[in-house]
């Protein structure tokens, strides 16, 4: 096999396994992809959630309240969730995309931003929501928060 032919089968190998995890990742419980169950630091919709409060001693009532919003917060992003069908029609098309004989860049770079926009419209009610959570808390706990915040940092890029 020549150098040239083993560059081009390797470099869409990659490629494919690029596009499709995306695909794969968006797919529902139905085949296993189910995310609540896993630990460690990707836990869930809110595994940092909790740690961010830790330590703050928030009261029953606070506690209730932090229940309340994440609930409602919840139930709000599962209504803004794709229904199936327009997750199995994003991942075909991404599968249409890996196999047919042309490659449509322009239409990928579409796909990929209404992703990215999608992701950072979900960002951005995450954020509302701790801010919301953060103004429950007493100005003691305020400081507390802001100093665990400090400490924590840039942990998240040191954990490998």
């Amino acid at each position: 096999m020549n150098k040239m032919t083993l560059k081009s089968g390797l470099f869409a190998l990659m490629t494919s396994a690029a596009l499709l995890a995306p695909a794969v990742y968006a797919a529902g419980p139905d085949d296993g992809g189910c995310r609540h169950e896993m630990r460690g630091d990707h836990r869930g919709h809110h595994g940092g959630m909790h740690k961010m409060f830790r330590g703050l001693d928030l009261t029953d009532a606070q506690r209730s309240q932090v229940k309340e919003l994440m609930h409602s917060h919840r139930e709000a992003m599962q209504a803004k969730r794709p229904s199936d069908e327009v997750r199995a029609a994003h991942k075909q098309q991404m599968l249409d995309m890996i196999t047919s004989d042309s490659f449509n860049e322009a239409e990928l770079k579409s796909l990929m931003a209404q992703r990215s926009e999608h992701k950072a419209q979900a960002t951005v009610e995450r954020m509302k929501m701790q801010r919301e959570i953060y103004q429950l808390l007493t100005p003691e706990q305020q400081a507390k928060f802001k100093e665990n915040f400090a400490k924590r940092g840039g942990r998240k890029g040191d954990r490998r």
